[in-house]
């Protein structure tokens, strides 16, 4: 019964270290983010990027799911609308093409699960902030109704270009290249800021000259100058006067007159900034009682609006801001020249005439020509069999087709090409390649499923933690063809356990075999007794004393009775 026993108890321990050495991965084992939102397969939003594994199964096999993009990957983004209302800039065609984007990307965001905020800011003589930052879906209507509304009075671009940083820079969630602005306007500003204070509007005048009109620091205040004094005194590098309707010929021009008046406004010794003024109603009504005196060095009001405006604007422009200058102009002032000089540093000098790209830039974030590259490592080999592999997106699963050796397409399309294609390059640089050829959205996320078997197996005892790949990365192309940040997915691990060896059982102890050492002969002492000596003692001569005594004395008994 014990033998039984203990071959049982040797049978389990087998059974045990079977089992263990085929390895785990449970659950809890997967690595990806916290706070990835439901199982990868659903066709519901994701948080974020996700890559995860199932656990080992006999053959050693994992099962790989990628997922993306997550609403994180695809970007929150901040859309601000400034819009000059102000007299006849506010042209309804460049209006309604502006609304008419608005709709469509409200729409998108609705089906793709964007997360797309839109602020809107009018200007007239300040900036007047009609809508901040609101969710483009459930805020639609009100976001229509600012840009709807109007105000009058004044034209203050600068003040607009602040509201409009404002409301941008207070949004630190959205990274300031997802942050769009779309400026409106007939290119005219005569009033300006300072310190950033978009609520209070400054211009100067020179007041009412010999024979002119007095101007009052409205939009035509540089004519005071350039007819009332010498045209001559300075030229362009092309020969022309140095006057301001010359300067409106070229964004080059612009450039050079501005910098020149720039100059004399901060380091004139007649200190021509003492005669800024603030424009109240009083003053758009009277002009001022400190008018500039009239010389062909003296900035006019028009000249530092320009350079405020310019100021604010390439500050967006070096903040990372994306600024779209759109011109439309049926005024009797052309400013369409002070536009294309705003952006010479953004867009080449470029206005903008539709709103195509901005549309690609918000809605396609991850479209045709993004890969994502996923590095195999060591420790896995990718099981190359078309019948473990599978694609699904836009909630509809395609089976690969094999286009070459380790090459599949996913949804062939009419013309022969895929909407996906997968590449697996063996070697020492195992990797998978998926490219896109089509945009991708959030509400529907693509979802790539694979196997991989483990090849490099652990042998020392003990649980091994394994990461399934060593990296994975999603590199986005927006619908312009423009690279984007790489987002890298979270890297899963599984477990392999290897049990101990089981112990050797411990040998039987062996029988005690007699001293080889001789007893040792011990004498009386005085008394009689056996000294203990701790040598070892022998009584076999003792009991052969013992037996011949006996043996003398039958003798001896025999021999008296036979004498008797």
């Amino acid at each position: 019964m014990c033998r039984l026993g203990g071959a049982l108890k040797r049978a389990a321990t087998v059974g045990v270290v079977v089992a263990l050495t085929l390895g785990m991965a449970t659950p809890a084992t997967m690595s990806f983010a916290d706070d990835a939102a439901g199982d990868a397969g659903q066709s519901s939003a994701l948080e974020q990027n996700q890559k995860m594994a199932t656990e080992l199964d006999e053959n050693l096999e994992t099962r790989v799911t990628l997922s993306f993009p997550g609403k994180r990957e695809a970007e929150p983004s901040d859309v601000v609308f400034v819009l000059d209302k102000s007299g006849a800039s506010a042209q309804m065609d460049i209006y309604n093409q502006a609304k008419g984007f608005l709709s469509q990307i409200s729409q998108k965001a609705k089906d793709d699960g964007l997360d797309i905020k839109v602020g809107v800011v009018l200007f007239n003589k300040k900036g007047n902030i009609q809508q901040q930052l609101t969710d483009v879906v459930t805020g639609y209507d009100d976001i229509l109704a600012a840009m709807n509304s109007s105000v009058r009075s004044g034209t203050n671009m600068d003040a607009g270009l602040l509201a409009a940083k404002s409301i941008l820079d207070a949004d630190t969630a959205v990274k300031a290249e997802n942050k769009h602005v779309i400026l409106i306007s007939d290119g005219a500003t005569y009033l300006y800021c300072k310190n950033g204070d978009y609520a209070t509007p400054y211009t100067r005048s020179f007041g009412k000259v010999e024979g002119g009109k007095n101007f009052m620091g409205g939009i035509w205040e540089w004519q005071s100058r350039e007819y009332h004094t010498n045209n001559a005194w300075k030229k362009f590098s092309d020969g022309s006067n140095f006057i301001f309707s010359q300067a409106m010929k070229s964004p080059e021009k612009l450039g050079e007159y501005l910098a020149y008046y720039r100059d004399q406004y901060q380091n004139s010794d007649k200190n021509w900034a003492q005669y800024d003024y603030e424009y109240t109603a009083e003053a758009a009504d009277a002009g001022t009682t400190n008018p500039i005196p009239i010389d062909v060095t003296a900035p006019c009001n028009i000249d530092v609006a320009f350079w405020s405006t310019d100021d604010t604007f390439q500050s967006m422009v070096n903040a990372g801001y994306d600024m779209n200058v759109y011109y439309k102009n049926a005024a009797d002032f052309d400013g369409q020249v002070f536009l294309q000089y705003l952006t010479r540093n953004s867009n080449n000098g470029q206005l903008d005439t539709d709103f195509a790209d901005i549309k690609a830039k918000l809605v396609d974030k991850i479209a045709a020509g993004s890969t994502v590259e996923d590095f195999i490592g060591a420790d896995f080999d990718f099981v190359n069999d078309p019948a473990k592999i599978s694609l699904t997106a836009n909630g509809e699963k395609l089976a690969p087709e094999k286009i070459d050796d380790g090459v599949y397409g996913f949804g062939k399309l009419a013309n022969g090409s895929y909407r996906f294609t997968l590449e697996y390059v063996n070697g020492d640089q195992e990797m998978l390649k998926l490219t896109l050829s089509e945009a991708a959205s959030p509400s529907k996320p693509v979802v790539l499923e694979y196997s991989e078997r483990l090849v490099n197996v652990p042998t020392e005892p003990g649980t091994h933690t394994l990461k399934v790949n060593e990296s994975a990365i999603l590199q986005p192309i927006d619908g312009n063809g423009m690279r984007g940040d790489a987002y890298e997915f979270p890297v899963p691990t599984v477990t392999y356990t290897v049990a101990a060896p089981e112990p050797k059982p411990e040998p039987e102890a062996k029988p005690t075999k007699p001293s080889d050492k001789k007893p040792v002969k011990t004498t009386k002492d005085e008394k009689g007794t056996m000294p203990m000596t701790g040598d070892t003692f022998s009584i076999l001569p003792v009991i052969g004393l013992v037996v011949a005594g006996a043996a003398v004395c039958a003798a001896g008994i025999i021999l008296k009775r036979r004498n008797h």
